[in-house]
């Protein structure tokens, strides 16, 4: 092919690619130091993101694993974690903890249009660094969504995974104006796998072994019961738990003593089954 020729998908994986730096423009300027108490590293995903990230290990003397945390799309990126503490409260039950910005927050850059690239990168770095640990991972609302994409790839090095306030379908973070022309074009186009604009069951439906989590506030605008029922009747070994009286993201902040109980618990039994020998 010579140069001035373009292959069939190029017009789309450049609108794909405008897209995200249009829509990351106001939150790639937001930057901050990881906390003190954290190590600081950068990770180079397959399509040459550079993905900043921060490694918190516990004080337990026999860590229990590693939990990845995957964010929501808010401009503090992975700091959401820490601003509410949720790092300390893995830390305290015996996980080591490993925080990242996804490609265009923070001091992350764009390589690519897929998320789903930049959690399977970081895996491989925790995979790497904690060689025998049980890797749990959780995301939330954005982040979550792209993580069962990524499980959808390789759901293989993982040993439970908690979603936490994901829509189902990406059309319901853009209910109106030109984005949600962009995004009901790229999501019903061939392009919706490989970006992972498709919806979330029809990635999880494919996830087999591995033990999954839904979470989701009862008065979350963004994740209405039919679209959990859809969920529920794709993905039938799903865990789901509703909180009473919660808006998107507000599970932790209101049911805080329940959300953390739910989580431990749902660890626990995801790594007694996992080291369960069939007779």
């Amino acid at each position: 092919m010579s140069r001035h020729e373009k292959s069939p998908g190029w017009l789309g994986s450049t609108m794909s690619k405008l897209f995200i730096r249009v829509m990351f423009r106001q939150v790639q300027g937001w930057k901050s130091e990881v906390p003190s108490r954290a190590a600081g590293f950068v990770e180079v995903a397959r399509d040459g993101s550079r993905l900043e990230g921060a490694s918190l290990r516990t004080s337990v003397m026999h860590p229990r694993g590693v939990v990845l945390l995957c964010h929501p799309f808010l401009k503090y990126g992975m700091h959401y974690f820490f601003e509410n503490k949720l790092d300390q409260a893995f830390l305290e039950q015996g996980y080591h903890v490993v925080a990242f910005n996804f490609k265009g927050f923070g001091r992350s850059t764009i390589g690519g249009p897929a998320f789903a690239d930049d959690v399977l990168a970081i895996a491989r770095r925790v995979s790497r660094d904690n060689p025998g640990l049980p890797i749990h991972l959780m995301g939330c609302s954005f982040g979550g969504y792209h993580l069962s994409h990524a499980l959808a790839r390789d759901a293989t090095p993982f040993t439970s995974a908690v979603l936490d306030s994901v829509p189902i379908s990406m059309l319901s973070y853009f209910t109106h104006g030109p984005l949600r022309l962009v995004m009901r074009w790229i999501s019903g186009s061939r392009l919706a796998v490989p970006t992972g604009t498709c919806a979330i069951d029809h990635s999880l439906r494919g996830v087999r072994h591995l033990p999954i989590a839904y979470f989701y506030g009862l008065n979350d605008r963004f994740i209405p019961e039919a679209g959990v029922a859809q969920l529920r009747r794709a993905c039938k070994a799903l865990h789901v738990v509703g909180f009473e009286g919660c808006r998107h993201l507000e599970n932790h902040k209101k049911h805080r003593d329940r959300y953390l109980e739910e989580i431990f618990d749902f660890f626990s039994r995801a790594q007694a089954a996992k080291t369960v020998v069939p007779a």
